[in-house]
């Protein structure tokens, strides 16, 4: 397999159709099967949707205006790096997933999706490499930081230029490489797996929503592990709905948060839940019949638990 490390630079600009992140440097390092290095690929991209780089932009990358002005413009330079990937079988690698984000954005922009996929497979480098090092996913640890933790030498080189970038991220891949993580993180480049990159997850704020089943809301006592009694009516605050809850065996109340997030695999419902301290017994609201008039115990439940007490 062909290990190909690469790094984007790119320009923040807004639109008609709002921001994009424009290519402006592609670099890239290729690793054979026993992490040599086997090539390299840099090229800049001369940016058509904002002309001029921003400050920040120019201070970050020590890339000027001049240097882009006689770059040729990404289909052309995309062009150039599709030959130089070849057809074998390969991974991309990159630290973090911000830069095949942005590749498919810039492809998805001059109308050229289909060529995304002479890369074949995907690997998050930065994930692979904290494995290897036993360092927390949890973190995000920078590129030179890690550098540093793993002793890899850094050198004189620039960074936050794509082909400087590349070449660091090549030595703690090359460093850090074992077959049992990289498969644990390599994924197959397919449609769905673009689809899951790009999916946004949200949260539910409409109870009355057709993916929110009712019996959702039904929820069980932590202590007896029986159905209890919602005792008001659900309020929305933080992306959760909030209300009080009453087990009529325990006579505890808790105040409980359902929290309802769509994600590219589906529904995902979470249920928190504290006690009151001290409990509170509130009157039953009578006059609730609204979604939620579910969480009262369940039919037949009733007789199964009065027989258990």
């Amino acid at each position: 397999m062909k290990y190909i490390i690469m790094d984007l630079e790119w320009n923040g600009s807004n639109t008609v159709d709002g921001h994009f992140n424009e290519i402006i440097e592609i670099g890239a390092v290729a690793l054979d099967d026993s992490m040599a290095i086997s090539g390299e690929f840099q090229s800049f991209v001369k940016p058509k949707i904002t002309r001029k780089l921003r400050g920040r932009i120019r201070e970050l990358t020590h890339i000027s205006n001049d240097d882009l002005k006689s770059a040729s413009g990404f289909a052309a330079v995309y062009n150039r790096l599709k030959e130089w990937i070849g057809s074998g079988d390969n991974c991309m690698l990159s630290w973090g997933n911000a830069d095949i984000a942005v590749l498919y954005e810039n492809l998805k922009h001059y109308d050229m999706l289909d060529d995304i996929y002479v890369i074949q497979n995907y690997c998050d480098a930065q994930l692979m490499c904290q494995k290897a090092a036993g360092i927390s996913l949890a973190k995000q640890v920078g590129l030179s930081s890690f550098a540093e933790f793993a002793d890899v030498d850094i050198g004189d080189d620039l960074l936050h230029r794509a082909i400087n970038d590349s070449r660091l991220t090549a030595k703690c891949v090359a460093k850090m490489f074992k077959p049992e993580f990289f498969a644990e993180f390599v994924k197959k480049a397919d449609k769905s797996f673009y689809d899951r990159m790009n999916f946004k997850s949200y949260c539910i704020q409409d109870l009355n929503d057709e993916l929110i089943k009712p019996t959702e809301f039904m929820t069980k006592c932590p202590d007896c592990d029986r159905y209890m009694t919602r005792m008001t009516k659900y309020t929305c605050r933080n992306r959760k709905h909030h209300a009080a809850y009453r087990c009529k065996f325990c006579r505890k109340t808790y105040n409980v948060a359902h929290t309802f997030k769509v994600t590219y695999d589906g529904l995902e419902h979470k249920v928190t839940l504290h006690q009151t301290d001290p409990p509170i017994d509130p009157p039953v609201d009578q006059s609730l019949q609204d979604l939620a008039d579910v969480s009262e115990t369940p039919e037949n439940e009733d007789t199964k638990e009065t027989k258990d007490a």
